[in-house]
């Protein structure tokens, strides 16, 4: 009982985010990832094997939804909308690692950023180490089914975790959280996250000091 009392507003409505709303979350970020990578692989790759891809709509999601059952949908989202491409383009063995990392790598991201989309200095490392994660699982993959060797291989994921942790990523998703926060959780059924929650619940959960500690 004690515990439905000390639950916040905002936590007691995302407690009822139900997994048919995880699922929308799921398909909106596939769909998004998909015709984002349309757009952005048309810029050429660099040698070898570092391409531009818009990592900033998985990761938006990330810092703007909270945490639980969004941190898991929106990496599957991600991953099904590559894999999209990749059955259109032609699937090969070495992308079931590509999904794997893709989940993985914005798992992980979500994880770091724990529903603390104001702190930015959180969201760009996620965007960094989320991207990085995945870059070193699609680099295994190139080192077990390519011909290149391992400095290829690190090569490779040191320039995709500046593609797409960097240049598509934090830059440009920090940019977004702060555009659309408040928005986009509402639009999806969330309530946004609000600092002042916190700090209210910590204030009402420390006991008051007595007047004898006082003095």
């Amino acid at each position: 009982m004690t515990a439905n009392k000390m639950t916040t507003p905002t936590q007691q409505a995302n407690n009822r985010a139900s997994a048919p709303r995880a699922m929308v979350v799921a398909a909106l970020v596939a769909v998004l990832f998909f015709f984002g990578l349309l757009i952005f692989e048309r810029i050429p790759e660099i040698p070898v094997d570092i391409d531009f891809k818009p990592f900033f709509i998985p990761f938006m999601f990330l810092a703007l939804l909270p945490k639980g059952l969004p941190t898991l949908a929106i990496p599957l989202g991600a991953a099904v909308g590559e894999s999209i491409g990749d059955i259109i383009e032609g699937y090969e063995v070495d992308d079931v690692f590509g999904f794997f990392g893709y989940f993985v790598g914005f798992a992980i991201a979500g994880l770091i950023i724990n529903g603390k989309p104001l702190k930015w200095g959180r969201v760009a490392m996620a965007c960094i180490v989320g991207a990085l994660v995945q870059a070193v699982i699609e680099a295994s993959a190139f080192m077990l089914f390519g011909e290149e060797g391992l400095s290829v291989a690190l090569f490779s994921a040191l320039g995709n975790t500046i593609t797409h942790g960097i240049i598509l990523g934090a830059i440009i998703t920090i940019p977004l959280v702060r555009a659309l926060h408040g928005r986009l959780e509402r639009l999806l059924g969330y309530t946004p996250h609000r600092p002042q929650e916190a700090s209210n619940q910590q204030s009402v959960s420390r006991p008051m000091p007595s007047k004898s500690e006082a003095k």
